[in-house]
């Protein structure tokens, strides 16, 4: 059955499912407004992958050059930009990096510029030994091609990428974004009701702090611009043929990953389907999803974007693709905070009680936490000590949940109990620094 696509107007912006098919150059399937332009997050990295080849090609760069060729203080003399291209470098990614600056420094707006400095963790793993999916590496890759071209990234992608694409409605995030439509996000998991990103605190490091680090993400395009996105507009064959093959580690092992659409081997920027038939990639950041796929056997190009964060995403693609809808199992936690703001404590541990051996059902501490933590910040404190409380019950090996469980009883008045809650978080986790910090405020050694 034809999915429908649902539209909703929020604050002037289109927000939706928006989808293109296309087959042989023609349109078959177009659900989308002509001119809203989305970030379409991972997707993005193909355009810098782009950017890269086209310099090796110019004789500027190649592919096994190591990164500290061109950056003298990089830290890892053995990385290389065939490392970065194939997410086989083992550099820490973005959230370990920067997360931790952020709690002496949170209104610090990060930018390509900082990555180099703040290299300081251990490399996971040998370059080329493993595939880790990383999007500091193209950040990276990014800052290599202002270096080699000797122009800004966005100046960059505009003259050599974008416009003889023929994406003349395509751009990199900045100050100004023609046609852009809002990121909306559910304010909570437990409700419906949708916020912009930029009014969501728990998602600000992302939508505010790590939000320039171009390279990895911030392409914004449109649907058609994506259709118009050819790489032999862009690339020699014999260089498209490189970019589409199977990427290899340093044992010889061609890199295989496992997706929820498949299983696919990884090229230089792509996930590939069937090796060369079949190239894809989907993208995410807060508000928005996006997935490109592209049969080259058949010549045909599936687009799906979305402002909203649908829930049915996924469903969507899987629709397109042919594959059969996993079956999933429900979320415990979910309804069981649902029963315990409509109906209140007792109903929803009745609730618990009565599903907890269930095994249509999954439970998981981390999705508890979470909600207990969105019902704190969205003032259910008495709600949220429920929540909280039994996550320490049902998980009392966690440091984290008496950490949090701390944070709903200071907040409720409960000084007493909460430095107990910080003081054994701090007992099974002694790295857990802000919890010190905020024993040390209340004076407590």
């Amino acid at each position: 059955m034809k999915l429908l696509l649902l539209l909703i107007c929020l604050a002037g912006n289109i927000t939706a499912q928006t989808i293109l098919v296309a087959e042989h150059g023609k349109v078959t399937v177009k659900q989308h407004s002509d001119t809203a332009a989305f970030q379409i997050g991972s997707v993005s990295k193909t355009f810098t992958a782009v950017a890269v080849l086209q310099l090796e090609e110019k004789g500027k760069i190649h592919l096994n050059d190591p990164l500290v060729k061109y950056f003298p203080s990089f830290p890892y003399p053995d990385i290389t930009i065939y490392h970065l291209l194939t997410h086989t470098s083992g550099l820490p990614d973005k959230e370990e990096i920067f997360l931790p600056l952020l709690e002496n420094h949170p209104d610090t707006v990060f930018t390509n510029n900082d990555i180099i400095p703040a290299l300081k963790k251990p490399l996971a793993f040998a370059p080329g030994s493993e595939w880790r999916y990383n999007n500091i590496g193209f950040a990276l890759l990014a800052l290599l091609v202002e270096k080699v071209s000797g122009q800004p990234f966005a100046v960059h992608m505009q003259q050599h990428v974008f416009r003889p694409a023929g994406m003349h409605h395509s751009y990199l995030l900045g100050d100004k974004n023609p046609g852009m439509v809002t990121g909306y996000l559910p304010r909570t998991h437990y409700s419906d009701e949708l916020q912009p990103i930029d009014s969501s605190k728990r998602l600000r490091p992302w939508t505010y702090n790590m939000r320039r680090l171009s390279g990895p993400t911030n392409v914004i395009t449109t649907p058609q611009d994506l259709l118009n996105y050819d790489l032999h507009k862009l690339l020699k064959p014999a260089t498209i043929h490189k970019m589409l093959s199977p990427a290899h580690l340093a044992n010889g092992n061609k890199i295989e990953t496992k997706g929820e659409f498949g299983e696919a081997t990884y090229g230089l920027g792509w996930f590939l389907q069937n090796d060369t038939n079949v190239i894809m990639h989907s993208g995410k950041e807060p508000g928005f999803f996006s997935f490109y796929y592209r049969d080259l056997a058949h010549d045909k190009t599936i687009i799906i974007l979305d402002n909203t964060e649908t829930p049915n995403f996924g469903s969507t693609i899987r629709h397109y693709l042919n594959i059969p809808e996993p079956v999933y199992k429900k979320s415990l936690f979910l309804p069981y905070v649902k029963t315990l703001l409509a109906q209140g404590p007792d109903a929803a541990i009745t609730f618990f009680n009565q599903f907890k051996s269930d095994t249509t059902y999954f439970s998981s501490e981390p999705e508890l936490n979470e909600l207990g933590l969105e019902l704190l910040d969205n003032h259910h404190v008495p709600e949220a000590l429920e929540a909280l409380k039994l996550c320490t019950i049902l998980y009392p090996g966690s440091w984290n949940t008496y950490d949090s469980y701390g944070k709903a009883l200071l907040r409720s008045g409960q000084q007493a109990a909460a430095i107990l809650m910080y003081k054994k978080s701090v007992e099974m986790n002694p790295q857990n620094e802000p919890a010190k910090k905020i024993l040390a405020a209340l004076s407590i050694p």
